[in-house]
């Protein structure tokens, strides 16, 4: 084998080695940002089927603080909430539409950037094919007809042609795959940093508008809004409470004058007691003891007369008096 032969084996050996190692990489890269640019799509479908969710329950909300008329500070805290839900619904929708832009849109431009670099690789082994085809065809004139000069010639020109062509193919390719290489690894770097910007400055927005909804949530007042919400009940219910007063009352008062008139009755062993029967005697005055023994003289002639006087009496009265039959017991 000449020299220029084995040049081109090794050339061509390299050759095929190089272009299956970049057509490996360019294949694996390809299915990797694919399922990114897909994983992205249904991330932001998603993100804006959470944007419509959070619409719904803004106006919900919305509704609800409209028609809350009795509880004051409920309806307006509830009305600031889903004032507050819109705005950050309406940053969800500018993040959607930035990651359209900045992160989707890069993707899907690489799946076609991916193919095109694999169209490009294959011209670049159809020119290796060709190199090794008209090797090939030499070897066979040169076995062949060893002695036939032109035709050798003629091969031999054929061959650096196309090994030429191959040669600059294969130089092109590595430019491009360099290229694609480069531009990857600065639009996988800026792709994820544009998405962590985005959806940091959505956060850092839908934090600031929370936080002055917490805010706001505390003018709230359950006490005064109950206290409303009886105020406002009332005149609905005056007439039936007033009646069902008036009825407790007046069964309240019945109970009392009956109770009142019932007094309770003593034992007739107690009512026959004589306790209101008893006679009071005076205390005589102290006097000095000449005086009390002549008037106790006195007292004691007078007693005897009104004693027997007393006697007589009785005993003209029993006889005029009439006799009276026994009682039955």
């Amino acid at each position: 084998m000449s020299r220029t032969g084995a040049e081109i084996h090794r050339r061509l050996g390299h050759g095929e080695k190089q272009s299956k190692v970049i057509q490996d990489r360019i294949s694996h890269i390809e299915q990797h940002l694919s399922q990114l640019c897909s994983l992205a799509s249904s991330y932001t479908r998603k993100t804006a089927k959470l944007r419509d969710k959070g619409d719904l329950i803004a106006k919900e909300f919305l509704e609800f603080s409209e028609y809350e008329k009795w509880n004051p500070s409920l309806s307006a805290g509830m009305a600031k909430f889903a004032e507050n839900v819109s705005a950050v619904q309406d940053y969800r929708e500018a993040e959607i539409k930035r990651l359209e832009v900045k992160i989707i849109s890069p993707l899907v431009h690489y799946g076609l950037l991916c193919k095109q670099t694999k169209n490009d690789l294959k011209s670049a082994f159809s020119a290796i094919d060709a190199e090794v085809t008209q090797k090939k065809k030499l070897e066979t004139i040169k076995s062949k007809n060893p002695g036939d000069r032109l035709k050798i010639l003629m091969s031999e020109s054929t061959l650096q042609r196309v090994s030429l062509e191959a040669t600059r193919s294969s130089k092109a390719l590595e430019q491009q795959v360099d290229k694609f290489e480069e531009k990857k690894l600065k639009d996988l770097k800026k792709i994820m940093r544009e998405f962590a910007t985005i959806e940091m400055h959505f956060h850092a927005k839908a934090l600031e508008i929370y936080t002055q909804t917490c805010q706001a949530l505390e003018s709230i007042d359950p006490d005064a809004d109950l206290e409303e919400f009886r105020h406002q009940l009332r005149p609905n219910g005056s007439i039936r409470s007033d009646i069902a007063r008036s009825a407790s009352q007046a069964s309240l008062d019945s109970r009392r004058s009956s109770l009142g008139n019932t007094t309770p009755t003593k034992p007739s062993s107690i009512q026959d007691t004589p306790t209101n029967n008893k006679k009071k005697i005076p205390v005589p005055q102290p006097q000095d003891l000449e005086d009390d023994s002549e008037e106790d003289d006195d007292d004691d002639d007078d007693e005897s007369e009104e004693d027997d006087s007393d006697e007589e009496e009785s005993e003209e009265e029993s006889e005029v008096a009439p006799k009276l039959p026994p009682k039955k017991r």
